[in-house]
């Protein structure tokens, strides 16, 4: 008897959840990908997540063994949020900037009774100790006693539009749109970028690219470094910012084909004192844990979205 006969339906076909196709290999999204890859992949296994929490995979997938296990874990994460019985289970899929976690889980008890779970997910990470970060607020300088944003362009833009031979942007202009994905302003500057970056699709291999790329790499990290020598983190607003966006906030850790629950205590992100790093200003919370937070650029160095990298640790 054949698969298609044994299910009455055609073998691994493709299908759609939350707009996204998936198939049969992409659960070879959570094997550990390369940095460049892993934005990409983690968009894929919250898809897939959400596919088998509302049971939207079709039934002959559980056939694999990759899919049967990882159906039967996240199981497993699901009765671990609640004590009580629930009779249904729904899950939206909540991932984006306006959103500060990655699903909302509904267990229901009867019809019209439910309890809610707002769930981060977090991958490769048995720990959030162990995650590379656990949020990442937009626009840093709200946080820091003067924009670091103008203070690159003021020092630095100059220097890598000189590089590249480019036009320098009007400083009002790239001031109101840097923090958007793909500022219009900043155009011809991200497209060099990422001709000269090994793991993008428009890399090149045009040394004068990859010289460009390099050279805006080390223009950010030389300005981080002298913008925290004399500025200062507001570890209140941050505080207030970490206690909101991570309040009744529970995490969903993925490694070793295993989903950990981990619920946070919210003394870790009452900030007390600050120190500072050549590159970074490391935080101690009330319940001494350490909180580091880093000035990165999310999508070309100098070029798009600065933003804070916070991590434990």
């Amino acid at each position: 008897m054949n698969l298609k006969s044994l299910f009455g339906l055609k073998p691994f076909s493709p299908f759609i959840y939350n707009k996204a196709t998936l198939n049969i290999k992409s659960i070879n999204a959570f094997n550990v990908s390369s940095r460049c890859s892993n934005d990409k992949n983690n968009k894929l296994r919250e898809h897939i997540i959400g596919a088998l929490i509302n049971n939207k995979v079709p039934e002959n997938y559980f056939v694999l063994a990759k899919w049967l296990t990882m159906k039967y874990n996240l199981s497993n994460y699901i009765n671990s949020l609640s004590t009580k019985c629930y009779i249904k289970v729904d899950c939206k899929n909540k991932a984006g900037r306006a959103n500060k976690y990655d699903f909302l889980i509904k267990l229901y008890y009867t019809q019209d009774t439910y309890d809610e779970y707002k769930v981060e997910f977090k991958f490769n990470a048995s720990s959030l100790d162990k995650a590379p970060q656990f949020v990442s607020p937009m626009k840093p300088s709200r946080y820091l006693s003067s924009s670091y944003e103008e203070f690159y362009y003021t020092n630095y833009l100059t220097k890598l539009a000189l590089k590249g031979n480019l036009k320098m942007p009007p400083k009002e202009e790239y001031l109101k749109h840097v923090h958007s994905n793909k500022p219009k302003c900043m155009t011809d500057y991200q497209d060099l970028y990422y001709k000269g970056c090994r793991s993008s699709t428009k890399f090149t291999g045009n040394q004068e690219h990859i010289d460009f790329y390099n050279y805006a790499k080390e223009l950010s990290s030389i300005s981080i470094c002298e913008f925290i020598k004399s500025n200062e983190l507001n570890i209140s607003m941050l505080t207030n910012y970490l206690q909101t966006s991570q309040a009744n906030k529970i995490y969903m850790l993925y490694t070793n084909n295993t989903f950990i629950k981990q619920i946070i205590n919210s003394d870790d992100y009452m900030l007390i004192d600050v120190i500072k790093h050549s590159n970074s200003y490391e935080c101690i919370s009330k319940s001494g844990k350490k909180i580091n937070a880093l000035i990165r650029w999310k999508n070309g160095n100098g070029i798009a979205l600065p933003a804070f990298q916070i991590s434990s640790g």
